[in-house]
Protein backbone atom coordinates (compact mmCIF):
# COMPACT_ATOMS: atom_id res chain seq x y z
CA UNK A 1 0.00 0.00 0.00
CA UNK A 2 1.16 3.28 -0.78
CA UNK A 3 1.76 6.13 1.36
CA UNK A 4 1.57 9.54 0.92
CA UNK A 5 4.54 11.59 1.36
CA UNK A 6 4.37 15.46 -0.28
CA UNK A 7 7.72 16.81 0.78
CA UNK A 8 9.74 13.57 -0.25
CA UNK A 9 11.09 13.60 -3.75
CA UNK A 10 11.29 10.00 -5.84
CA UNK A 11 12.14 9.41 -9.22
CA UNK A 12 10.89 7.14 -11.61
CA UNK A 13 11.28 5.91 -15.44
CA UNK A 14 7.92 6.91 -17.70
CA UNK A 15 6.50 4.05 -18.13
CA UNK A 16 3.79 5.06 -20.56
CA UNK A 17 2.97 8.32 -22.29
CA UNK A 18 -0.08 9.30 -24.10
CA UNK A 19 0.39 12.17 -26.23
CA UNK A 20 -2.72 13.05 -27.37
CA UNK A 21 -4.42 12.50 -24.15
CA UNK A 22 -1.49 14.74 -21.98
CA UNK A 23 -0.93 11.69 -19.13
CA UNK A 24 0.67 8.88 -18.85
CA UNK A 25 1.88 6.42 -16.02
CA UNK A 26 5.55 6.10 -14.28
CA UNK A 27 6.80 2.73 -13.31
CA UNK A 28 8.00 3.19 -9.35
CA UNK A 29 8.99 0.14 -8.51
CA UNK A 30 6.09 -2.33 -8.87
CA UNK A 31 3.89 0.27 -8.76
CA UNK A 32 2.39 2.54 -11.20
CA UNK A 33 2.04 6.42 -10.64
CA UNK A 34 -0.20 8.71 -13.11
CA UNK A 35 1.31 11.81 -14.10
CA UNK A 36 -0.71 14.77 -16.11
CA UNK A 37 1.18 17.38 -18.32
CA UNK A 38 0.06 19.88 -16.25
CA UNK A 39 1.98 18.63 -13.24
CA UNK A 40 4.93 18.31 -15.68
CA UNK A 41 7.87 20.74 -15.73
CA UNK A 42 9.11 21.98 -18.64
CA UNK A 43 6.03 22.08 -20.42
CA UNK A 44 7.39 23.39 -23.70
CA UNK A 45 9.17 19.12 -23.89
CA UNK A 46 7.06 16.40 -25.53
CA UNK A 47 7.63 13.41 -22.74
CA UNK A 48 7.88 10.20 -24.21
CA UNK A 49 8.61 6.23 -22.66
CA UNK A 50 11.85 6.12 -20.82
CA UNK A 51 12.40 9.45 -19.77
CA UNK A 52 13.41 9.87 -16.02
CA UNK A 53 10.90 12.39 -13.77
CA UNK A 54 11.58 13.36 -10.55
CA UNK A 55 8.16 13.97 -8.13
CA UNK A 56 6.42 13.81 -5.08
CA UNK A 57 3.95 11.40 -4.57
CA UNK A 58 0.43 13.46 -3.79
CA UNK A 59 -3.42 12.83 -4.63
CA UNK A 60 -5.73 13.99 -7.07
CA UNK A 61 -9.58 15.06 -6.73
CA UNK A 62 -10.81 11.56 -6.45
CA UNK A 63 -8.13 10.87 -3.81
CA UNK A 64 -5.98 8.55 -5.99
CA UNK A 65 -2.18 8.47 -5.69
CA UNK A 66 -0.16 10.93 -8.27
CA UNK A 67 2.94 12.33 -8.98
CA UNK A 68 2.57 16.12 -8.53
CA UNK A 69 5.55 18.72 -9.19
CA UNK A 70 7.44 16.59 -11.90
CA UNK A 71 10.35 17.43 -13.64
CA UNK A 72 11.58 15.29 -16.70
CA UNK A 73 15.13 15.42 -16.32
CA UNK A 74 15.59 14.52 -19.57
CA UNK A 75 14.65 17.71 -20.84
CA UNK A 76 16.72 19.59 -18.69
CA UNK A 77 20.09 17.10 -18.96
CA UNK A 78 23.11 19.20 -18.63
CA UNK A 79 25.87 19.58 -20.97
CA UNK A 80 27.79 16.45 -21.23
CA UNK A 81 31.25 16.47 -20.02
CA UNK A 82 31.85 20.01 -20.23
CA UNK A 83 30.49 21.21 -16.31
CA UNK A 84 32.98 18.60 -15.14
CA UNK A 85 35.78 20.64 -16.51
CA UNK A 86 35.13 22.82 -13.52
CA UNK A 87 35.61 20.67 -10.78
CA UNK A 88 39.65 21.11 -11.26
CA UNK A 89 39.00 24.77 -11.60
CA UNK A 90 37.07 24.92 -8.61
CA UNK A 91 39.36 22.03 -6.92
CA UNK A 92 42.27 24.57 -7.51
CA UNK A 93 42.33 27.10 -4.83
CA UNK A 94 41.44 24.75 -1.81
CA UNK A 95 44.23 22.84 -2.87
CA UNK A 96 46.49 25.21 -3.19
CA UNK A 97 45.46 27.05 0.30
CA UNK A 98 45.30 23.20 2.31
CA UNK A 99 49.25 22.94 0.32
CA UNK A 100 50.52 26.55 1.84
CA UNK A 101 48.62 24.75 5.37
CA UNK A 102 51.57 22.32 4.76
CA UNK A 103 49.22 19.69 3.52
CA UNK A 104 50.99 16.65 1.83
CA UNK A 105 49.89 16.53 -1.75
CA UNK A 106 49.33 12.64 -1.92
CA UNK A 107 47.17 13.66 1.55
CA UNK A 108 44.83 16.16 -0.21
CA UNK A 109 44.40 14.16 -3.50
CA UNK A 110 43.45 10.78 -1.47
CA UNK A 111 40.85 12.67 1.26
CA UNK A 112 39.19 14.64 -1.76
CA UNK A 113 39.12 11.63 -3.62
CA UNK A 114 37.58 9.19 -0.72
CA UNK A 115 34.83 11.54 -0.09
CA UNK A 116 33.89 12.35 -3.30
CA UNK A 117 33.65 8.02 -3.61
CA UNK A 118 31.97 7.99 -0.65
CA UNK A 119 29.54 10.81 -1.55
CA UNK A 120 29.06 9.75 -5.28
CA UNK A 121 28.37 6.13 -4.07
CA UNK A 122 25.52 7.70 -1.40
CA UNK A 123 24.16 9.39 -4.64
CA UNK A 124 23.95 6.53 -6.41
CA UNK A 125 22.49 4.52 -3.30
CA UNK A 126 19.60 7.51 -2.87
CA UNK A 127 18.46 7.26 -6.58
CA UNK A 128 17.81 3.40 -6.59
CA UNK A 129 16.01 4.33 -3.59
CA UNK A 130 13.82 6.52 -4.88
CA UNK A 131 12.92 4.30 -7.94
CA UNK A 132 12.29 1.84 -6.21
CA UNK A 133 10.56 3.67 -3.26
CA UNK A 134 13.01 2.55 -0.05
CA UNK A 135 14.17 4.33 2.42
CA UNK A 136 15.95 7.31 1.05
CA UNK A 137 18.88 8.69 2.10
CA UNK A 138 18.60 12.12 3.74
CA UNK A 139 19.59 15.69 2.15
CA UNK A 140 21.77 16.75 5.29
CA UNK A 141 23.76 13.53 5.45
CA UNK A 142 24.50 14.13 1.59
CA UNK A 143 25.19 17.72 2.46
CA UNK A 144 27.48 16.83 5.16
CA UNK A 145 29.56 14.73 2.83
CA UNK A 146 29.83 17.07 0.62
CA UNK A 147 30.67 19.37 3.32
CA UNK A 148 33.21 17.29 4.07
CA UNK A 149 34.75 17.17 1.14
CA UNK A 150 32.74 14.94 -1.42
CA UNK A 151 31.83 17.72 -3.00
CA UNK A 152 33.30 17.07 -6.20
CA UNK A 153 31.51 13.75 -6.24
CA UNK A 154 28.64 14.79 -5.48
CA UNK A 155 28.76 17.29 -8.54
CA UNK A 156 29.64 14.47 -10.47
CA UNK A 157 26.78 12.84 -9.60
CA UNK A 158 24.43 14.85 -10.67
CA UNK A 159 25.61 15.55 -13.84
CA UNK A 160 25.75 11.65 -14.56
CA UNK A 161 23.59 10.58 -12.57
CA UNK A 162 20.68 13.39 -13.10
CA UNK A 163 19.90 12.97 -9.52
CA UNK A 164 18.99 16.21 -7.15
CA UNK A 165 20.45 18.83 -10.04
CA UNK A 166 16.87 19.98 -10.48
CA UNK A 167 15.38 20.76 -6.86
CA UNK A 168 16.31 24.16 -6.54
CA UNK A 169 16.40 23.93 -2.61
CA UNK A 170 19.21 21.42 -2.70
CA UNK A 171 20.96 23.30 -5.14
CA UNK A 172 21.11 26.22 -3.52
CA UNK A 173 22.77 24.25 -0.14
CA UNK A 174 24.89 22.55 -2.77
CA UNK A 175 26.76 25.82 -4.30
CA UNK A 176 26.84 27.21 -0.88
CA UNK A 177 28.81 24.39 0.18
CA UNK A 178 31.23 25.24 -2.98
CA UNK A 179 31.41 28.87 -2.33
CA UNK A 180 32.43 28.51 1.31
CA UNK A 181 34.94 26.21 0.40
CA UNK A 182 36.87 29.22 -2.19
CA UNK A 183 36.04 31.59 0.17
CA UNK A 184 37.31 29.76 3.63
CA UNK A 185 40.71 28.84 0.89
CA UNK A 186 41.15 32.50 -0.19
CA UNK A 187 41.00 33.76 3.20
CA UNK A 188 42.77 31.40 4.70
CA UNK A 189 45.93 33.31 1.69
CA UNK A 190 44.89 36.33 3.24
CA UNK A 191 45.72 35.20 6.37
CA UNK A 192 42.05 35.47 7.39
CA UNK A 193 41.52 39.27 6.64
CA UNK A 194 38.10 38.56 5.43
CA UNK A 195 36.77 36.42 7.99
CA UNK A 196 38.47 39.10 10.70
CA UNK A 197 36.52 42.02 9.30
CA UNK A 198 33.12 40.09 8.75
CA UNK A 199 33.88 39.23 12.66
CA UNK A 200 33.95 42.37 13.59
CA UNK A 201 31.27 43.90 11.77
CA UNK A 202 29.38 41.36 13.74
CA UNK A 203 30.44 42.77 16.93
CA UNK A 204 29.50 46.64 16.07
CA UNK A 205 26.05 45.34 14.53
CA UNK A 206 25.36 43.27 18.18
CA UNK A 207 26.77 46.54 20.01
CA UNK A 208 25.00 48.97 18.60
CA UNK A 209 21.67 46.58 18.96
CA UNK A 210 22.25 46.69 22.98
CA UNK A 211 21.70 50.48 22.85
Amino acid sequence: MLKRNQKAEHQAKLDEWIADKGYGWLRWGEKRIFVHRRDMEPRHHRPKAGDVVDFVLGKDAQGRFCAKNAMNLNATRHGGILPLLFIPILLALPVYALHQAGVKHWIIAAGFSLLSFITYCAYKSDKRCARTGAWRTSEAHLHLLELLGGWPGAWFAQERLRHKCSKTSFQIIFWFIIALYQFVAADWLQQGKWSKRIIGEVRVILKDSRH
